[in-house]
């Protein structure tokens, strides 16, 4: 059902045409409305007016994935792409016109970390040892994001497991995502998909994962708004963790508004997250609502001179958007750390990191389905087999040994020293933060979120850049190892045209001051450029419907196609030679006879077919209607196997009882005999005219068949026309 993206057409048709909503009188004029760098506000209304449709939106940024992502520039920030996102935008456009819209996010299409579960879709953190791990539900924040009406168009390649040890953005299974500002440069990590996939726009904004800067740092260098909330503000249930003491999931968009907007939306108190339960009194409705442009006239803020120093650019960027803060009217006041503050890797972050890994990964593990990994050490064990080691992107070996530092760190969990991390340095921490800006009554602390520019790609030498730092990620660790929020904005670029940006640190649920100062500094500067490595260009999105890959069959998958039967896939293929699946053949047949209503559907009695299962309404409705009836194991069981190939032998019988064919055939294939179980369907679909085997004589009834035979069978009894020859 889904794809990992390896593959890209050459080239993209140019013309932009949006077409008119069934229904809706407007003139071609009115239709027009070019996606491209608009906000979530502006795309809702273009929704609202009828100006586009989601299913447009969808199409629109599959075309720039495919321009830009794996051939052009090839940012490669996308892993997987929802092969259901169409069909999902097509429902939400439907449930627009007859109900009104859900939120202001409703048919968006959005791109989360892949090391958060959206279920149907593999949750593989970029690890090719979780490839295959297919969540069974979604995580808390994808959830609140569905019920807002989100599309999740794709997944988005990240560091491996969240930890970049010297590649940032590198994954086993992804390869490495490169900055669409500056090819030679990284996009930071972890949440390096995410970040370069927004600022590419590919999609409309972004969810990623910051345990120490993997939301900040890839917004910083890409031009964009990154979040990390106040620990607990947004649940963590259903990611896969690096150290629940300091992760959090946070929005990257491209505008502060866009990242207000989304942050209402993930903010939430979730049961299984205990973490979040303090945070009940203090969530905001809608932290977008009451931006305030002024907020930096009567602002007092401390800037942290501890955090500049390694990069001349990078120095004069801050200095330069501190001046503009001090010319609208801010108080700036210099504020300075204590030694343990200014570099919080050694004392808390790493420590803490490295022996909570193992423990909470493998309670992840431990929920996922039979046949996936279930420990860090087999993790290891396929990361160290021959056939990753001599693939195109084995795992990252500085990566394989942070797994090993984890097994070995997983004792120190139980330690006294672990525990007086937590219980005395932690809050030594966030009291000293606390106290500084009490005294000088502060509004925010403010410093360059990254003391130097991107970093070049682990694998291409760049003479250009200059970094002194011993960690340019240290500012990152006060918010990670205190739990305050942190937003990025941008503030400008070096002379190699990487964005810089500028950081709001402030304490405890203080988002709605941080995103006021950031706002207000967003407004008086734009300082955001856009790449040139993905520029806009204009997409055809009312071509006629057709499938790249399909050389046979043409017309009967065209006819089925034009039906609405076939949906093919979200990278315009229709996989014609892929075995169709007992599940998919059910689809097309409910789609065939109009029956989309599954409110009412009674549990069909599989093992293997449970409620909340991907096509349980279509299995439950296809036994009502007496179309299956499954078959039962030796323990005397009934089970369906939903993913299963269907044989040719089942393929008749299907076709027959959904579409009460009669007629019978003598038939004389010499590979069935009149005692077989399936005959007199085979023989009712000889006697229709549907199919007449092999010229060898033969009818192959055990051999599965492909999607592209079952659309002619399909369209064969649909219409007279695509009738063989007897």
């Amino acid at each position: 059902m889904f794809k990992t993206l390896y593959q890209y057409k050459t080239l993209i048709a140019f013309i932009l045409v949006m077409t008119m909503l069934p229904l809706v009188s407007v003139s071609a004029e009115e239709m027009e409305f070019d996606a491209f760098e608009k906000s979530i506000s502006e795309i809702s209304d273009a929704l609202n007016n009828n100006q586009i449709t989601s299913e447009q939106l969808v199409e629109y940024y599959l075309e720039r994935i495919e321009a830009y992502d794996k051939q052009g520039p090839a940012i490669n920030s996308i892993i997987t792409i929802n092969d259901q996102a169409i069909e999902l935008a097509k429902q939400l456009d439907e449930e627009r016109q007859g109900n009104g819209p859900r939120g202001i996010l409703h048919g968006i299409p959005i791109v989360v970390k892949d090391n958060i579960d959206v279920k149907g879709m593999p949750t593989s953190a970029g690890s090719v040892a979780l490839k295959n791990a297919f969540p069974k539900d979604d995580a808390f924040v994808i959830q609140k994001l569905r019920e807002e009406g989100a599309i999740i168009l794709a997944k988005t390649n990240m560091s491996e497991l969240a930890a970049s040890y010297g590649r940032l953005g590198y994954s086993s299974l992804g390869g490495l995502t490169l900055n669409p500002y500056n090819l030679n440069r990284d996009a930071s990590g972890s949440s390096s998909g995410s970040a370069a996939a927004v600022t590419a726009n590919f999609a409309v904004f972004g969810i990623g994962t910051d345990t120490s800067a993997s939301v900040r740092g890839p917004a910083n260098v890409t031009g964009l708004v990154g979040i990390r909330p106040t620990l607990g503000l947004i649940s963590r249930s259903g990611v896969v963790p690096s150290s629940l003491n300091f992760d959090t999931t946070g929005p990257i968009a491209r505008s502060v508004e866009d990242a207000a907007i989304v942050l209402s939306v993930m903010a939430g108190v979730d049961e299984k997250d205990d973490k979040t339960l303090p945070a009940k009194e203090h969530i905001i409705e809608d932290y977008s609502k009451s931006l305030d442009k002024t907020a930096l006239q009567n602002a007092r803020i401390g800037v942290a001179v501890d955090l500049f120093g390694d990069n001349a650019e990078v120095d004069a960027i801050a200095q330069e958007a501190i001046a503009k803060m001090k010319e609208i009217g801010t108080e700036a006041v210099p504020v300075s750390f204590s030694e343990l503050t200014q570099y919080l890797w050694t004392p808390i972050v790493g420590p803490i990191n490295d022996a909570d890994f193992k423990v909470q990964l493998e309670d992840y593990l431990a929920k996922l389905p039979e046949g996936q990994p279930k420990t860090l050490e087999e993790i290891i064990n396929i990361s160290e087999s021959p056939e990753v080691l001599n693939s195109a992107t084995p795992v990252n070996p500085g990566r394989v040994e942070g797994y090993k530092t984890s097994m070995e760190q997983a004792e120190f969990k139980d330690s006294a020293e672990y525990n007086q991390i937590i219980t005395n340095e932690m809050p030594k921490v966030r009291d000293e933060i606390q106290s500084i800006m009490e005294r000088e009554n502060l509004d925010a602390i403010v410093f360059p979120t990254m003391s130097c520019p991107a970093s070049p790609r682990f694998d291409k030498e760049d003479p250009t850049y200059v970094c002194e730092a011993y960690d340019t990620y240290a500012a990152s660790y006060v918010a990670s190892a205190t739990g305050f929020p942190e937003i990025t904005v941008p503030a400008g670029a070096t002379k190699e045209e990487v964005p810089v940006g500028i950081s709001f640190l402030g304490l405890a649920y203080s988002e709605q001051a941080l995103l006021d100062l950031a706002y207000s500094f967003e407004q008086a500067t734009n300082a955001r450029t856009l790449p040139k490595a993905t520029p806009n260009f204009e997409v055809d999105l009312d071509s006629e419907s057709t499938f790249k890959d399909v050389i046979s069959f043409e017309d009967e998958i065209e006819y089925l196609t034009e039906k609405g039967i076939i949906k093919g896939y979200a990278d315009g293929t229709f996989k014609p030679n892929n075995l169709i699946t007992r599940i998919q053949a059910l689809q097309l047949i409910l789609r065939e006879k109009g029956i989309s209503d599954f409110s009412n559907v009674v549990n069909p009695g599989f093992i293997d077919v449970l409620p909340g299962d991907y096509g349980y309404e279509e299995i439950a409705k296809a036994v009502e209607l007496g179309i299956i009836n499954g078959k039962v194991n030796a323990q005397g069981q009934k089970y369906f196997e939903p993913n299963g190939k269907l044989t040719r032998s089942e393929a008749a019988k299907i076709l027959v009882l959904a579409n009460d064919i009669e007629g019978t055939y003598p038939v004389d294939f010499k590979d069935i005999s009149k005692d077989y179980w399936a005959y007199d369907y085979i023989s009712t679909l000889v006697a229709n005219n549907i199919t007449t085997g092999f010229t060898d004589g033969t009818f192959k009834p055990f051999i599965n068949l492909s999607r592209q035979h079952f659309a002619a069978f399909m369209a064969r009894y649909l219409d007279d026309q695509f009738k063989p020859s007897k």
